[in-house]
């Protein structure tokens, strides 16, 4: 039973695209808040807990599980999947690589490169032919459905060697199920509405606080084809809708799924939220948006003709490489309620993890602790400034993160990113990890009832009651 749930997870994960890194084409700011991180390993079967993971090295009790292990003069070769496919990223980890094993010469990291939804097609026939890696690196959905799985290793006793303050609480929290740590946290972003302030100067409007200004600022800038307000994106292959809501949702203090784990499209917030996306649509929305994802979405922002946009720190990026003089023009606010409150954020994060199967946990430990070393990482980081914040305390707080011409440029946006990073859940996970947040990505739900909406003139309510029906049943089959 777990294999079919996780096989469906991994589906799921596969008819997705994560809005928050964007196209890959081609004085400091705040620090962030610590606080403790998970507890002890459960008990949980099919996933070994602290007790195993440490019986399975020979390490005793209290011990640097990773101490005198991979440095045993035994010849050891781990296997680590990654998914930084593009140039500038993928060059930096095959450097990190020779530089980890330079530094442990008994110790083969063969590197195989995929992107996410072939990744996700190799974990899943991986898992059936007992063809897995040791490390990897991992998104949310993934990592849920890989527990499922049973095939996780868990990360608490890297946690107990490094110390529990070692890693932002929140993001840690976010990888955490039953008291298990899935995975570690490589780096993160929460999302926020970026905006034109050159457009707005010109209509001589204010940055919207709230849903109504924000309505009437893309009823007065929208101007087809020459200039769009805001950009609402429904593909059905894709979760652009979903996210979106999330983010509206969210931040008016309501879930698309209940502690429960059933559907939430019902809550009159959530209503609220989904007329305000069709008003979007019909106010200042691209006529083909109907039919956009995640890179015809971001497209129109970045090459200057939306005026709002939701994304991470990636639209930096976005709009530096495609229209580079507007990059000054470009600024973010966190998102907001119909009476312009944050309640809540939207996170992504993407990790790193180990596979149970491998025959060298400790070394798996001391691989992904590498990737971690202050100023190797920041180097990370700043290969994409802005979209990659860090994960660690002492990066998140150090000076040397905030060096950054980019970062320096975009301080407060970045600031704004690090809180909803702070407080924020992923989509569908405001009451913990759950397989039923699959069904907010895999079934085009969300996008549905948003055409729905636009095309044949649905009230919300009853769209929004049809879409929480077939969420409930979708979530029914993910949590047999």
């Amino acid at each position: 039973m777990k294999k079919r749930i996780a096989i469906m997870l991994a589906f799921a994960v596969s008819t997705s695209i994560m809005a928050g890194c964007g196209n890959q084409k081609g004085s400091a700011g705040q620090p962030v808040s610590t606080g403790s991180g998970a507890g002890e390993a459960s008990e949980k079967a099919d996933a070994p807990g602290k007790e195993d993971a440490g019986e399975k090295s020979g390490e005793a009790e209290g011990t640097d599980p990773m101490a005198g292990v991979t440095d045993d003069g035994t010849e050891k070769t781990i296997t680590y999947w990654h998914t930084f496919t593009e140039g500038a990223r993928k060059d930096y980890i095959d450097q990190m690589v020779a530089d980890y094993m330079e530094a442990h010469p008994n110790v083969t990291v063969n590197v195989e490169v995929y992107p996410w939804n072939v990744f996700t097609q190799k974990w899943t026939a991986g898992l059936a032919a007992g063809a897995l890696p040791d490390v990897s690196s991992v998104n949310p959905d993934n990592l849920f459905a890989i527990q499922q799985a049973g095939a996780v290793l868990p990360m608490n006793p890297l946690i107990d060697a490094l110390g529990e303050d070692y890693f932002l609480k929140k993001p840690l929290e976010n990888f955490t199920y039953e008291d298990v740590i899935l995975g570690i946290p490589y780096y993160l972003h929460s999302y926020v509405m970026w905006y034109r302030k050159d457009v707005l100067e010109e209509k001589g409007l204010e940055v919207p606080k709230n849903w109504e200004e924000l309505l009437a600022a893309v009823k007065e800038i929208a101007d087809p084809p020459n200039q769009y307000g805001f950009t609402i994106a429904m593909s059905k292959n894709d979760q652009m809708c979903a996210q979106l809501l999330s983010c509206f949702a969210k931040a008016e203090g309501a879930a698309l799924i209940t502690e429960e784990d059933q559907g939430n499209l019902t809550d009159p917030k959530v209503v609220k939220a989904l007329q305000l996306m069709a008003d979007l649509y019909k106010a200042g929305s691209p006529e083909g948006s109907i039919n956009y994802g995640l890179s015809e979405q971001n497209d129109v922002f970045f090459q200057g003709k939306s005026t709002f946009a939701f994304g991470s720190g990636f639209h930096i990026n976005g709009v530096k490489q495609n229209s580079p003089e507007l990059l000054d023009k470009i600024a973010a606010v966190p998102f907001m309620g119909p009476d312009g409150e944050t309640l809540g954020d939207t996170a992504f994060v993407i990790g790193l993890m180990g596979w149970n199967q491998t025959e060298y946990p400790e070394t798996v430990y001391d691989f992904i602790r590498f990737h971690f070393e202050n100023e190797r990482y920041i180097e990370f980081l700043h290969l994409i400034p802005g979209g990659q914040l860090p994960a660690t305390t002492e990066a998140a707080n150090s000076d040397a993160f905030f060096d950054n011409d980019t970062i320096r440029q975009f301080q407060e946006e970045i600031t704004y990113i690090q809180k909803g990073i702070e407080k924020g859940t992923f989509m569908g996970m405001d009451f913990g990890l759950t397989p039923a947040a699959a069904a907010l990505t895999s079934q085009g739900i969300i996008e549905e009832c948003l055409q729905d909406m636009v095309l044949n003139g649905t009230p919300a309510e009853e769209a929004a009651a049809k879409a929480n029906e077939k969420l409930n049943a979708a979530i029914e089959i993910l949590m047999e």
